[in-house]
């Protein structure tokens, strides 16, 4: 099928795991039909099935762990936080916008633009107009 990206907004909270928890169980709750199988009830039963290896979900579904790590070095699975110089790099600001954000993620005017490997993700504190944090963005790459 190929790669395919996604791209998905919360509201703020201090922890990206939670935030990527919520997020992986609504989407699940969202498209159960489709990735539901005798005894995948939950993200965390579809990821232990190894259904998701051999044909990824296409979403979300397909990472489970946040990490801070050095660009280019996340796993299959991991959703890196994007921070700092590197947020200014990608988005021309240290506190992009809900709009920056999106249509960066959506053109990829870069070559260079996380992540890299199909099956990982990444995700960016969003601000409102005054600068302050709104919301997290995860985006990500995957394919079969």
């Amino acid at each position: 099928m190929g790669a395919s990206g996604w791209l998905y907004f919360v509201p703020f909270q201090r922890s990206e795991q939670a935030a990527l928890d919520s997020l992986r169980e609504e989407v699940f709750a969202r498209d159960a039909d489709y990735y539901r199988e005798e005894g995948v009830e939950s993200p965390a039963a579809l990821m232990a099935g190894g259904w998701l290896e051999e044909q990824g979900a296409h979403s979300v579904l397909d990472v489970d762990r946040v990490v801070r790590c050095e660009p280019d070095a996340e796993e299959v699975g991991d959703v890196r936080v994007v921070e700092g110089p590197e947020v200014v790099e990608l988005f021309g600001t240290a506190t992009p916008s809900h709009e920056t954000v999106e249509q960066a993620v959506k053109s990829r005017r870069r070559e260079w633009f996380p992540p890299f490997d199909r099956g990982s993700g990444c995700c960016t504190v969003v601000y409102d107009g005054g600068n302050r944090p709104e919301a997290l963005c995860f985006w990500g790459v995957t394919g079969d």
